[in-house]
C-alpha cells in the first residue's frame, strides 16, 4: 500500500522525503558506475529506495508524516481510511486530511496508520502458551562448555588458590568478555561490600563494558548495586563509592592518580576487590603497569584478572612461553594463565571445529584513491578529518557498494557494513536501498536504544539484508545469520579490528557449520598502516589453519 501511495507522488516530494544528503551521496556515486541506475525511471528509483529503506522511521517524524499525507491522492487517502474505519467515507475533502493527521496523533492512531500502509507494527501482547510437564531452560546470559570450565578455573583460582592473579587467554570470538562478567558477578554476589573495577584503555571498550555489564547482572545478580562510569566527559567522587562494578578509562585514571596524593585516595583504593584488565596485553606499558601496581598495593586483598587474546602469537609459536613479551606478561599476572583446554586441537581450530566460530576467508578491497588528494591536502590531519575525507571518496564508496548488492543479490548474503562516520553509515544504507537492497543504518549517538532494538529486530527477521553501522555492534551483538563484513572504517587499534571482524564470525554449535568472508577497504594511509597489517596477519593465520586441516 506504502508504494501505491508514493507512485503518485512528485519527483521533487520524493526527494525530500529521501533526504537531500542521501540523494547527493548516492548521485556522486553514480559518477562511477551508473549500471544499477535507470535515469528514465527516476520516480520508480526512489520509490523502491524509500520502501526499501525504514519508512516506519520516517513517518514516525511528524513533519514527514504530515507532508506525506498532504500528498496523498484523495483516491489512496480514501482507501486508508476505509482500511482504518471498515467504511467508505464518501466524497474525500480538506477535512478529511485534517482528520488523518490528528488521529495519527495518538499512539494507537498511529499504529493503525501504519498497519494501513501495510508497514510493520509491533505486537507487544502475550501470546498464551501451552504449559508443559518437562523441558529443558536456556539461561539468558549462559557460557559454552569450555567458556564455564575457564570461569570456574579463575574464580576457584582467585578466591580460593595461593594465586590472587590470573590472565585469561583466549582467542578473538571465543568470549573474553561475557567469561569475565560472570567471574565479576560471582564475586560480587559473594560478597556484599566486593567493590570491581574494571580497566579499559578507551572510551568505546568502556562503554562496551558499561553495557555487558548492565545485561549480565540483570539476568545473574542478587542484589541492586551500584554501576560508575569513570571514562570520557563522566565525573563522580571516586571516594564515594564503597561497593559495586566501576569501569575506569585508563587514561583517566592515571590524569586523576597524578593530580593526588596517596592518602587522597586511600578510600577508594582500599575497598577495590578485584580488578579486571581488559586488553591486558597493555598492562606491560609502564604507566599502566605503575597504576596496576598502585591499586595492588593499597588494596592487599584485592585480585587481579587479565583479559588477552595477543593475536596470533599463541597459536603460530609451539612454545609461547618462550616468548620475552608472554613471559613478562605472564609473570604479571602471577604466571597463572587460564586458557582453553582443547588437545590436540589448537583453540582456533576447536572453535572452527565445533561452530563456535565461522571458517573465514580474508578478502582485501582496493581502490582508486586519487579523490583523497588534492592541493588542500593538509600533511597533519586528525583522524576525524581524515575518516571523513575517506566517507566522501567516490571511488571508494562505489567498491563498497558493488560489494555488498553482490553479496547479497549473488550469494544471499546476511552482512554488516561498519563506516566511517554517521552521515557516511546514513549515506551507504540510503544507497544500497536505491539499488533495491533492504538497509539500515545505527549509530552511537542518533539511535535511541528503542530504535536500535526494532532495526537490529528487522535485520535478525530476515526484513533487512544489511545493516550499516557506526561505533555500534563491535561487542554484545549476536546475529550468528551474518556471514559477511565490509570494514569500511580504518581504525589504529587492532583490538576494534578484530571486534568488527568478530560479528561475522559468530556460530552457533546448535546450528549447521558456516563460512564466512570479511572484507577489508585498504587505505594506503600511513595513520591506518595498523589495520592493514592487520589484515594480512589474520589472513596469513587463517591460511595457515587451513593448510593444517588439508
Amino acid at each position: 500500500m506504502l508504494q501505491k501511495c508514493l507512485s503518485s507522488f512528485s519527483i521533487n516530494a520524493l526527494k525530500l522525503l529521501a533526504g537531500k544528503d542521501a540523494l547527493s551521496f548516492f548521485e556522486s556515486t553514480l559518477s562511477i558506475d551508473k549500471s544499477y541506475y535507470d535515469e528514465n525511471n527516476q520516480q520508480q528509483l526512489l520509490v523502491q529506495a524509500i520502501v526499501n529503506s525504514n519508512p516506519a522511521r520516517l513517518l514516525l517524524d511528524k513533519t514527514n508524516r504530515e507532508y506525506f499525507i498532504d500528498r496523498l491522492s484523495k483516491e489512496s487517502l480514501g482507501e486508508l481510511i476505509f482500511k482504518i474505519n471498515g467504511f467508505d467515507v464518501g466524497e474525500i475533502n480538506a477535512s478529511h486530511y485534517v482528520s488523518i493527521k490528528e488521529f495519527c496523533n495518538s499512539q494507537l492512531g498511529l499504529a493503525a496508520f501504519f498497519k494501513s500502509l501495510d508497514l510493520n507494527v509491533i505486537d507487544f501482547s502475550k501470546k498464551n502458551e501451552e504449559y508443559k510437564a518437562f523441558c529443558s531452560i536456556k539461561p539468558e546470559y549462559g557460557l559454552y562448555p569450555y567458556q564455564v570450565e575457564i570461569s570456574d578455573k579463575v574464580f576457584s583460582s582467585i578466591e580460593f588458590g595461593n594465586n590472587n592473579k590470573a590472565i585469561i587467554h583466549l582467542p578473538t570470538g571465543a568470549g573474553k568478555t561475557r567469561t569475565a562478567m560472570h567471574i565479576a558477578s560471582r564475586h560480587l554476589m559473594t560478597k556484599k561490600d566486593a567493590l570491581v573495577l574494571w580497566l579499559a584503555n578507551s572510551e568505546i571498550l568502556c562503554e562496551q563494558a558499561s553495557e555487558e555489564f548492565n545485561k549480565a547482572w540483570r539476568k545473574l545478580g542478587n542484589r541492586e548495586v551500584i554501576q560508575g562510569r569513570y571514562y570520557g566527559n563522566n565525573q563522580f567522587s571516586l571516594e564515594s563509592i564503597k561497593s559495586g562494578f566501576v569501569v575506569g578509562g585508563l587514561q583517566k585514571l592515571i590524569s586523576y592518580y597524578n593530580s593526588m596524593l596517596p592518602h587522597q585516595t586511600a578510600s577508594f583504593d582500599t575497598k577495590v576487590t578485584l580488578v579486571i584488565f581488559d586488553e591486558a596485553h597493555r598492562a606491560l606499558a609502564s604507566t599502566y603497569k605503575e597504576i596496576l601496581n598502585r591499586f595492588l598495593e593499597y588494596s592487599p586483598q584485592a585480585k587481579l584478572v587479565g583479559l588477552t587474546a595477543t593475536p596470533g602469537r599463541v597459536y603460530k609459536d609451539d612454545k609461547p612461553e618462550l616468548d620475552p613479551e608472554n613471559k613478562a606478561l605472564a609473570e604479571l599476572f602471577g604466571n597463572n594463565k587460564i586458557t582453553m583446554d582443547v588437545a590436540p586441537y589448537q583453540p582456533m581450530e576447536f572453535l572452527i571445529k565445533e561452530n563456535y566460530l565461522a571458517d573465514p576467508k580474508f578478502i582485501e578491497l582496493n581502490y582508486d584513491d586519487i579523490d583523497l588528494y588534492d592541493s588542500s591536502n593538509a600533511i597533519n590531519v586528525s583522524e576525524t578529518e581524515l575518516l571523513k575525507k575517506l566517507s566522501n571518496s567516490t571511488n571508494r564508496n562505489s567498491v563498497i557498494l558493488k560489494t555488498a548488492i553482490h553479496e547479497v543479490k549473488n550469494n544471499k548474503s546476511k552482512l554488516i557494513i561498519f563506516a566511517c562516520d554517521i552521515e557516511h553509515a546514513r549515506n551507504l544504507a540510503f544507497s544500497l536501498c536505491c539499488m533495491g537492497v533492504k538497509a539500515e543504518s545505527v549509530d552511537s549517538k542518533s539511535t535511541s536504544s528503542g530504535e536500535k532494538s526494532q532495526i537490529i529486530d528487522n535485520y535478525k527477521n530476515g526484513d533487512l539484508d544489511v545493516l550499516v553501522n557506526c561505533e555500534m555492534l563491535t561487542t554484545g551483538f549476536d546475529a550468528p545469520e551474518t556471514n559477511v563484513a565490509i570494514i569500511a572504517r580504518p581504525t589504529n587499534s587492532l583490538v576494534l579490528y578484530l571486534q568488527m571482524i568478530g560479528r561475522a564470525l559468530r556460530g552457533n554449535p546448535d546450528l549447521t557449520p558456516k563460512s564466512a568472508r570479511i572484507y577489508t577497504v585498504l587505505d594506503e594511509i600511513s595513520e591506518f598502516n595498523n589495520v592493514n597489517l592487520a589484515f594480512k596477519h589474520w589472513n596469513e593465520m587463517w591460511t595457515e589453519l587451513e593448510n593444517k586441516k588439508n
